[in-house]
């Protein structure tokens, strides 16, 4: 399992980077969102992005902006909208991502188009996402967000008709698919390229780990058997000591207490070699 966490398009992108590479966190999802992380503010900003990423030895993944649209009815309107898209994606892989994820079309009401042909939209513009990700040699990845944007069955027809993969979000699939999130594993066992993790109650998502409903135990149990690579932390708090909290949970829940123990000794041994380098390089 590695471990990383997401930031927040509305603070400094660079503050950020550095902040999670404190946290021990092993890679860092970049939204590329308006306002602070577009696709301008990021060129004009990327030897210093790549600093702060090589400084912690960060791998890096993408994440599309939420609210782009997948089956807007005016094709210029949706034409645009792939060009924001190709835009952020030259720039996720110019930093060096290899993993792309994007949300299903939410933004426009049911009364705007029939479900089916909000289908049939979605399925062409993923396709036509698809071969522009491939150009830059991005793994694209659909987001599981709920329901009334895909059904399970209509994410599966977009799976067999693609190479797209699925980025599983937890914190979704328990809060907003009848399914729930152990059921969303067993439907997309094969598919699954990436993991969003958060807590959810009713309505209410993108909570710090044992705030919600989430059953933990079930989920990494589940989770376990068929998958075991990069998973983001996507908590929104103000307090950055909740996002620590929710990988300190992952991370019990993943290894057990003993060898949480165990790992986080090897950490603060690391860090303690790391200054004393540091203090004989300064000394010189």
């Amino acid at each position: 399992m590695i471990v990383g966490a997401m930031n927040n398009p509305h603070k400094n992108l660079v503050e950020q980077i550095y902040f999670l590479g404190e946290l021990n966190f092993e890679f860092f999802e970049l939204t590329i969102e308006y306002p602070a992380a577009t696709p301008k503010k990021i060129i004009e900003n990327k030897k210093r992005i790549a600093d702060a990423l090589e400084s912690y030895n960060l791998g890096l993944l993408a994440h599309l902006p939420w609210y782009f649209n997948l089956a807007h009815p005016y094709e210029r309107i949706q034409q645009a909208t792939n060009k924001e898209i190709e835009a952020a994606a030259h720039i996720a892989t110019t930093l060096g991502a290899k993993i792309l994820t994007i949300h299903p079309d939410l933004t426009l009401p049911q009364s705007c188009q029939a479900r089916k042909k909000r289908f049939e939209r979605t399925l062409s513009t993923l396709k036509s996402i698809e071969k522009i990700t491939k150009n830059f040699g991005l793994k694209l990845c659909l987001e599981t967000v709920d329901e009334e944007a895909l059904e399970i069955k209509e994410y599966k027809e977009i799976l067999e008709q693609t190479d797209i993969k699925i980025t599983l979000d937890a914190g979704h699939a328990h809060t907003y698919f009848s399914a729930g999130v152990v059921g969303l594993i067993e439907e997309f066992k094969k598919d699954i390229a990436h993991v969003h993790l958060h807590d959810g109650k009713k309505q209410i998502d993108h909570l710090p780990l044992g705030v919600g409903t989430l059953d933990m135990k079930k989920f990494v149990e589940k989770l376990k058997e068929v998958y075991n690579q990069t998973i983001t932390l996507e908590v929104h708090c103000s307090d950055p000591h909740y996002l620590a909290y929710s990988k300190d949970i992952l991370e019990i829940y993943w290894y057990g207490k003993e060898q949480f123990e165990e790992n986080k000794k090897y950490i603060y041994l690391i860090e303690e070699e790391e200054e004393e380098e540091e203090g004989r390089n300064t000394e010189k």
